[in-house]
């Protein structure tokens, strides 16, 4: 036995079987970790990590089968044995490569239903790999004027958490759950337990003539411990006030062991001016559209870009202002579309990383000038861009339910959900419904109280409805009616029609004439009124008013296919033909069973 070994090892030895091993686990680890650095900094999919993996585990047994029949002399022919074992290694290989590296199998068949579409990146991307979530948590204002003031804060606040939201492997909590947090009386621990962060950062501001302090602290969740803090004394100016938030970001990144990406301008916020004047006007157009004004913001953004017309953040977030005057019913779609875009294109020729441009753009695309391709490309741009937006998460799975891609919408929503730390339950009731899944939809809701139920109740009574229960959904629906709000419109419109679908048309017909009275002070989609005339089932008034959508190019049209609300005229032919004309039909063949 022993001489038996002994004379394997010799064969070994001599056919530089250890060495060609050596060499080759050297090479293979060198090229995983590079690759590696590569993908994380230029967000490549993780199917290729994969791929590159499984290839290099086949390749190690390929050069033990090469060792072997060539280490010993330098050339010697393919044997039939050799060029077997070779066949049935590659087989084995290409089988792991199809189960394991494409992530999804066979594929997705909804994306392949149409072609020219984006393929979905994995949520798992590297701003979810370290496990390291920061709440950037609302600046503290301790500059004379009180209100007036604040908005350097504020502005300041949501910079960092922009500047910070580009570091890779960090989550950052988007500002819109922070922002609850103001002046709250709970602990630290259980504002960053509700937030799901490990980490908080905490600051003040204070303006004082021509000169600002900033005093900033990361505190430990787990343990309420500070593990960084620096207070910066500098004259007032935007380059300072962007060299501090550049300082701060890069400390942050440090202290947490994560490392900035300087090639994608990771540190620093993109698209941003050395005009004081034009940065406060930009701050305070800001502020005032998360206070609700959006045209107000319209106005600010202006005069920014008056000062410095080539604020390439102040067009991105023009472009922003103007698709919420569009899809707000607040300006004409064929009038607000155009200028968004306009504006968004400025902003990337100006500076190619200002990521709001790229959802306005997607925004555009989608809702008003029904290229689908486009508008994936666009949403894809923006996450590649900046991981964290949740913005552009949320946008993007209401254009893939738009699409009929119902199961990649609910992951994208519940990215988005994840970074704006909100109730994850209800995620996809929406989709659930384009679906006819009602009883999911019962299932998901069934614990939340309707007190906290908000968008997702209107959702939870028609799946009611469906499933014979009109008394409860009838409940459910006059709570609802207590709450709606004028600038609601879409709520107003699918309340109605779920009125008139739970039997109580008389309450449907004064949400009607409410649309009708709105619509002659400003615009209202025709698309919202064609809704409730369904409900009451007035199909040809309703196709008359989706046809006047049609026309106008309505923003509400790309939803035609997925709304449950066309549940009872999906085999009609005047449903079918506007399908066909906005190339929905690809995703809804009329053979399509839905539920």
């Amino acid at each position: 036995m022993q001489e038996r070994m002994a004379g394997l090892f010799a064969r070994l030895k001599q056919r530089k079987i250890v060495q060609w091993s050596v060499a080759y686990a050297a090479a293979a680890f060198a090229l995983l970790q590079g690759v590696d650095i590569v993908a994380q900094r230029f967000a490549w999919p993780e199917s290729i990590t994969r791929a590159l993996i499984i290839a290099s585990f086949v390749g190690f047994f390929v050069t033990l089968l090469l060792a072997w029949y060539h280490g010993e002399r330098g050339e010697q022919k393919i044997s039939s044995a050799e060029l077997l074992l070779l066949s049935l290694l590659l087989a084995i290989g290409g089988g792991f490569m199809w189960k394991f590296a494409p992530g999804a199998g066979a594929g997705n068949a909804e994306t392949a239903s149409a072609p020219g579409l984006a393929a979905v990146p994995a949520l798992s991307g590297p701003n979810t790999q370290s496990g390291k979530a920061v709440a950037v948590l609302p600046f503290e204002n301790r500059s004379a004027g009180g209100e007036d003031a604040a908005f350097l804060a504020d502005g300041i606040q949501e910079d960092l958490i922009n500047t910070l939201s580009r570091v890779p492997g960090l989550t950052v909590i988007a500002r819109t759950a922070v922002l609850p947090f103001r002046d709250s009386k709970l602990d630290l621990a259980q504002v960053a337990k509700r937030l799901s962060a490990t980490h908080l950062v905490e600051a003040g501001v204070q303006r004082a003539g021509d000169r600002v302090r900033i005093n900033v602290q990361l505190v430990r969740a787990s343990d309420g411990q500070t593990e960084w803090s620096e207070r910066y004394d500098r004259t007032l100016s935007a380059t300072n006030i962007f060299d501090v938030q550049e300082e701060i970001t890069e400390a942050v990144a440090n202290t947490l062991k994560l490392q900035l990406d300087r090639t994608a301008g990771g540190g620093r916020l993109a698209g941003t001016t050395e005009n004081l004047a034009a940065y406060e006007l930009f701050l305070k157009g800001r502020k005032q559209w998360t206070d609700g004004s959006a045209k107000e913001s319209v106005r600010l953004f202006k005069e920014a870009l008056k000062l410095d017309p080539n604020y390439a953040l102040a067009h991105g977030a023009l472009a922003e202002a103007y698709i919420y005057l569009a899809m707000g019913g607040i300006a004409p779609p064929a009038e607000a579309f155009p200028l968004a875009e306009a504006s968004a294109r400025r902003a990337i020729e100006l500076d190619d990383q200002v990521v709001q441009a790229y959802t306005a753009l997607g925004e555009v695309a989608f809702h008003f000038a029904w290229d689908w391709p486009e508008a994936e490309k666009s949403m894809l741009r923006a996450i590649a861009i900046d991981p964290n937006y949740a913005i552009a998460y949320s946008r993007h799975a209401g254009h893939l339910a738009g699409w009929g891609r119902f199961d990649e919408a609910m992951a994208f929503e519940q990215r988005a959900n994840d970074l704006s730390a909100t109730r994850a339950d209800a995620v996809g009731t929406v989709y659930l419904l384009g679906q006819g899944r009602y009883q999911e939809v019962l299932d998901l809701t069934a614990a939340i109280p309707p007190s906290k139920l908000g968008d997702q109740l209107a959702g939870r009574a028609v799946a009611l409805i469906r499933t014979g229960r009109p008394d409860e959904a009838l409940r459910l629906l006059d709570r609802l009616s207590g709450e709606r709000r004028t600038d609601n419109l879409g709520r107003q419109a699918f309340l109605g029609w779920a009125y008139a679908q739970a039997g109580r048309p008389a309450k449907a017909r004064e949400i009607l004439q409410e649309l009708q009275q709105e619509a002659t002070r400003h615009y209202v989609s025709p698309q919202l009124i064609a809704e409730v005339v369904l409900g009451l089932g007035d199909r040809d008034l309703a196709f008359a008013k989706l046809q006047e959508a049609y026309d106008l190019r309505d923003p509400q049209m790309p939803f035609l296919g997925q709304s449950v609300v066309y549940e009872s005229v999906r085999q009609d032919p005047r449903y079918r033909e506007l399908l066909r004309k906005m190339k929905l039909d690809v995703f809804y063949p009329a053979s399509a069973d839905r539920g």
